[in-house]
């Protein structure tokens, strides 16, 4: 047994050898292969590492207690640091010091700790160093301990997408504005190669035309199918013309919705060259009140309120379009003065309500008598006007014309009226003239007319009258007053006359200067007089200067007495003065050399001078405030001015036509018109005068309305200077009079 044992152990030993050196071969190779898994190992943890560092999202790790461990460099970045070490030092706290609502913190620690993660959680986070507020959204994944499942540390990656929330929000806010703007925004393309297309359009459209986005959308020429019949070839005309000229597109239309009602809409857009053609940027908005208001204010200002024909200041408007120079077409045309024979008579004893009824009865027939494109306006209580268009190539076509026409108006105005029980017979006077499109004035064309129709009077009345040129004698007259007029300022004739201006106190604030013409031959001239020949011959450019000069000098003699010195002056400019090139120069010498207060000079501008070009009108107003005066717009409502162009220019106050003035007892049109006037002043912010002031029954009127100044014979004619001055001291030193409302209470 021994023996076996040592032959088994030196046997063994034989063997030990070879064993150990296999042994020993076998160890070697595993610690190469081991050592090149740790390599490897290594190599893949560096670049994982790398990698970890170089993405452009913030990878970090930090202690459920809210320290940061570890951060790359996109999150060191994020938080306006320059190196890890830098941040981790700076961040002590997550929850405090990183979320803009901590509360944040809390909300996302409990989606972790119940779930084991959190995928793309949105905060708005301060940048830690320079503590701008920015948004991120966050991911992040629990680490536990393998065996004992305690939370080890959380990491996660941090994306800012502080750009893609303010893209998010702006879009917000635009919808919201979209959706809540009166109305809608829209981009169209019109291409060449393709249909028409809608590429946006805002919820708004819906309440404009009753259709939905998507239907509009779907059929992009649906909105043109619902513009009215009578303004779709404006509408479609303006926009060829802007397409064409490259211009913002403006238009103003009707348009019928799906629930059947007619609104005015305003469409405005601009154009954008793009290939193949242009896409419209716009809005489009319901005007319907305004315009309501605008045409309620048209027609109390243009239209008969009885009968519905135009006015007289429409009349004057139309005959200005059919005068004027227009080489190579048709020029002469006539106009017919209508009065009826015998009217007062059935007024006074039938009662003005028949009158009244016959006068509408009257304006439909003389509306039959005429053709489209004609005009019948009523400028009278019982005178009518028929402006027979120009379209004949010489007089007698025009005259055989306006006596075919009149002749008819003479015979339907012959027949029977019925006016409920009462049944009249009546009559009228008809005068022609024929005028042709060189003519300067409309008013020289009525009082033809005119002479013509009491020819036609006193041939018997009933009839038809031509113009007989023999019957201007009265015109030699005025032909010498011409001539005469020329020499006026120079020879010292044009005097300067004050009328008192009164403020809601009936306290003196001013004055207007009134020019007055002392003629050799036919004594004190009113301007009314004359005035209108100087604008006629252009002789107003002659007058100014001296008007001018006369007024600014005494103000200048006011502004020296104390007792004076607050007085304001308002002076009147005429049209050709005013567009002269030599006014504003004019202007400052005058104010320079006399040495006054420019704040206390009111230059009162008529209408007429708004009716040329707006742009250089507005140019030369403000050349004017620039001197420091005050701008008034005279005779406001008889003219050309809108509420668009009074916002537009630099005036301080407005002057209410005397006309309506006068009529305010008596007219509820014009009573109408002076309200509108007066809410518009105020709504404005201008300062509301009223002149030809003559009872105490409109001065209350106007008083209740909330008119600024007043002026007329109630208070004062208009004084020589002296008798002016004179006046104002003793109006101040006289014991004040009661307020007027008081004394109408009383």
């Amino acid at each position: 047994m021994i023996q076996l044992l040592w032959d088994g152990w030196m046997g063994g030993s034989v063997l030990l050898p070879g064993a150990l050196a296999c042994a020993t071969a076998l160890a070697g190779g595993q610690a190469w292969r081991y050592r090149r898994l740790y390599q490897v190992a290594q190599s893949a943890r560096r670049n994982y590492a790398e990698l970890v560092e170089n993405l452009s999202e913030g990878i970090y790790r930090s202690s459920p207690d809210g320290r940061q461990l570890s951060a790359n460099q996109a999150l060191v970045k994020l938080n306006g640091y320059a190196s890890e070490a830098e941040m981790l030092q700076g961040v002590k706290d997550i929850g405090r010091e990183w979320y803009v609502e901590p509360t944040r913190r809390r909300e996302f620690r409990a989606l972790l700790h119940r779930d084991g993660r959190v995928d793309d959680f949105v905060s708005e986070i301060y940048r830690h160093k320079t503590r701008e507020r920015i948004w991120i959204t966050e991911s992040a994944r629990l680490v536990r301990h393998r065996r004992t499942g305690k939370v080890l540390f959380y990491e996660g990656s941090v994306r800012e997408i502080t750009d893609t929330v303010n893209r998010l929000n702006l879009e917000e806010r635009f919808q919201k504005l979209s959706q809540e703007v009166p109305g809608a925004l829209f981009q169209f393309e019109f291409s060449r190669n393709a249909p028409p297309r809608v590429s946006y359009l805002s919820p708004g459209i819906a309440r404009l035309t009753g259709y939905s986005q998507a239907a509009h959308i779907a059929e992009p020429m649906l909105f043109a199918k619902l513009v009215l019949p009578e303004d779709r070839s404006r509408y479609e005309a303006t926009l060829a013309q802007a397409a064409r000229k490259g211009s913002p597109w403006e238009v103003e239309f009707r348009l019928k919705g799906a629930d059947g009602v007619e609104r005015w809409l305003r469409l405005t857009a601009s154009p954008e060259r793009v290939e193949n053609g242009i896409t419209w940027h716009g809005y489009v908005a319901d005007v319907t009140q305004g315009k309501r208001h605008e045409l309620a204010i048209e027609e109390l200002a243009y239209f008969d309120t009885l009968t519905k024909l135009p006015n007289r200041r429409l009349f004057f408007k139309r005959m200005a379009e059919s005068i004027g120079e227009r080489p190579g077409r048709p020029s002469f045309g006539a106009l017919l003065f209508v009065d009826l024979d015998n009217f007062k008579t059935l007024n006074d004893t039938q009662g003005h309500d028949v009158g009244d009824a016959y006068l509408v009865q009257v304006a439909e027939r003389l509306k039959a008598c005429v053709e489209d494109g004609d005009t019948v306006a009523r400028i009278g209580g019982d005178e009518f006007v028929a402006i027979l268009g120009a379209r004949h190539p010489n007089s007698a076509h025009a005259s055989r014309h306006g006596i075919t026409v009149g002749s008819r108006i003479a015979a339907a105005l012959r027949g029977e009226f019925k006016m409920g029980p009462v049944s009249h017979m009546s009559s009228a006077s008809v005068g022609v003239v024929v005028f042709d499109r060189t003519e300067r004035q409309a008013d020289d064309i009525l009082k033809r007319a005119d002479v013509a129709m009491y020819q036609a009077k006193a041939a018997g009345r009933n009839g038809v009258a031509l113009f007989d040129p023999q019957a201007m004698d009265r015109e030699k007259a005025r032909y010498q007053m011409l001539h005469d007029l020329r020499s006026a300022a120079s020879s010292g004739q044009l005097r300067l006359h004050f009328q008192p201006q009164f403020d809601h106190e009936r306290r003196i604030v001013g004055a207007e200067a009134l020019v007055r013409w002392q003629h050799p031959t036919f004594g004190m001239v009113l301007p009314s007089q004359f005035i209108p020949l100087a604008d006629q011959f252009g002789l107003n450019t002659e007058l100014c200067p001296a008007i001018l000069e006369q007024a600014l000098a005494a103000l200048a003699r006011w502004q020296r007495r104390p007792t004076l010195s607050q007085l304001r002056l308002s002076i009147n400019i005429g049209v050709q003065c005013f567009a002269n090139e030599q006014f504003i120069p004019m202007v400052k010498e005058a104010i320079d050399r006399h040495e006054i207060d420019p704040t206390m000079v009111t230059f009162e501008l008529t209408e007429h001078v708004m009716a040329r070009n707006h742009a250089q009108v507005a140019s030369r107003m403000r050349e004017v405030k620039r001197l420091g005066l005050r701008l008034s717009l005279d005779d406001f409502g008889s003219g050309y001015s809108s509420l668009a162009l009074l916002r537009r220019l630099p005036l301080d106050e407005i002057k209410i036509d005397g006309a309506f003035v006068t009529d305010i007892e008596e007219s509820d049109e014009d009573r109408a018109l002076v309200r509108t006037i007066l809410a518009m002043s105020r709504t404005l912010k201008l300062r509301a005068v009223a002149e030809h002031v003559e009872t105490v029954q409109q001065e209350a009127f106007l008083r209740a309305f909330g008119c600024d100044a007043f002026q007329g014979f109630l208070y004062s004619p208009a004084m020589r200077e002296d008798e002016f001055l004179d006046f104002v001291l003793a109006h101040r030193t006289a014991t004040p009079e009661p307020r007027f409302e008081a004394r109408q209470q009383a």
